[in-house]
């Protein structure tokens, strides 16, 4: 699991003119356009604005003359058209030459890091599959449409970074939504995930 790190003090300033520069946020707002519920949502008359918040998780550092070294963060685009407003997510990253590379993330407020998205992701999968109903006949789409943070959850174990948490994913595919109930809970090794149970797991019929 990535560690969220403060970048430190001496590197701040030239963080913040990174991230208010132009040509930074077209790549941002660009890979938040290659977003998976973008793909299978175009829109012509999107709209996009980089939120003002952003999630550390390798600390950045500069050379003198004020070009990035290293560093990896997570920031949010607001997208609204075509009926429907969302939260895209990406991570930044640092790499050689001063450049940047962006990937794009799971959309809404999901508190899992990429890595941990990754598990969680085949886990809400898995859970999914075993609701009557949950699997369409001849639809290979399948992605996740949202992410809901529902917050805390119970004590911080021993050795945890941080306590149990319960978010709501939204898994879309060919007419359907299943919002699957996502529970994360760190400990001395990592953060375990559950998804379901099945039972608690609710298909909602999309609207053609």
């Amino acid at each position: 699991m990535l560690a969220a790190q403060a970048a430190p003090s001496d590197d701040n300033a030239a963080f913040a003119r990174l991230l208010t520069d132009p040509a930074e946020q077209q790549q941002v707002i660009a890979g938040a356009g290659r977003s998976s519920v973008m793909l299978r949502n175009p829109c012509a008359d999107a709209r996009f604005e980089i939120e003002k918040k952003f999630v550390p998780y390798q600390a950045v550092r500069f050379d003198a003359d004020g070009r990035i070294l290293a560093g990896a963060w997570k920031q949010s685009v607001g997208e609204r058209g075509c009926g429907v407003s969302r939260v895209l997510n990406v991570i930044v990253v640092a790499q050689e030459g001063g450049k940047l590379g962006i990937v794009p993330v799971l959309p809404g407020a999901s508190h899992a890091d990429p890595i941990l998205q990754q598990d969680a992701l085949k886990i809400a999968m898995q859970a999914a599959a075993t609701v009557p109903g949950g699997r369409e006949a001849d639809c290979t789409v399948s992605y996740v449409a949202d992410t809901e943070y529902l917050g805390e959850e119970g004590e911080t174990l021993a050795g945890a970074k941080g306590p149990p948490w319960k978010e709501r994913w939204t898994l879309q595919s060919c007419t359907q939504k299943l919002l699957v109930p996502m529970r994360f809970i760190p400990d001395s090794t990592g953060t375990s995930i559950s998804a379901g149970p099945s039972t608690a797991i609710e298909i909602v019929r999309l609207e053609h």
